[in-house]
């Protein structure tokens, strides 16, 4: 019993190292291929320096690639996971400190340009969710056999699908009755 038990977990461990490392990796090539627009939206949530917001501009891009790259191929581990854990948790800090000063209208710079996302506490919490798929990650230990690695990443690749599901109602214009 114990066995499924550790083989279960391993399994969660790699559906969210692939789940979060996709994601990652979608948002870095979305920061970099509208790079222009990249120092607005991070100046628009106003917690930098203004000297600060170009140099972070040009990092987080190659930074999410990196840690995107690295929680996929679970090297590194497990600092790559808490790396990705602690960058989701300042995204979300971001987000919910301007929703607390009551500018939820920018736009969160989570998903493609065409996708606009203003500011909501479910993107807040969204971003809990992908850090919390981190976490079986740091009990599994057991080797992965090919059954267990094609039904973890088919799991991953099932959450990055209702990832981009969520991103794209929530940047749907709502209807007013």
């Amino acid at each position: 019993m114990a066995e499924v038990g550790q083989e279960l977990l391993t399994a969660f461990a790699m559906a969210g190292r692939v789940c979060v490392g996709l994601v990652f990796l979608l948002a870095a090539m979305q920061k970099a291929a509208h790079w222009r627009l990249l120092p607005g939206v991070i100046a628009n949530y106003r917690l930098l320096p203004r000297a600060m917001v170009l140099p972070v501009a040009v990092v987080l891009p190659l930074v999410e690639m990196i840690v995107g790259v690295l929680v996929l191929s679970a090297q590194l581990s497990p600092f790559a996971e808490l790396t990705a854990i602690g960058l989701l948790i300042l995204f979300a800090a971001a987000m919910a400190v301007n929703l607390r000063r009551g500018r939820a209208h920018i736009d969160c710079g989570c998903g493609r340009p065409f996708l606009k996302q203003t500011l909501r506490w479910s993107l807040v919490a969204r971003n809990a969710v992908l850090a919390a798929l981190l976490l079986p990650s740091f009990g599994s230990v057991m080797i992965v056999s090919m059954p267990l690695l094609l039904t973890g990443a088919g799991a991953g690749l099932c959450f990055v699908l209702l990832y981009s599901l969520h991103n794209t109602l929530a940047a749907l214009p709502e209807r007013t009755a």
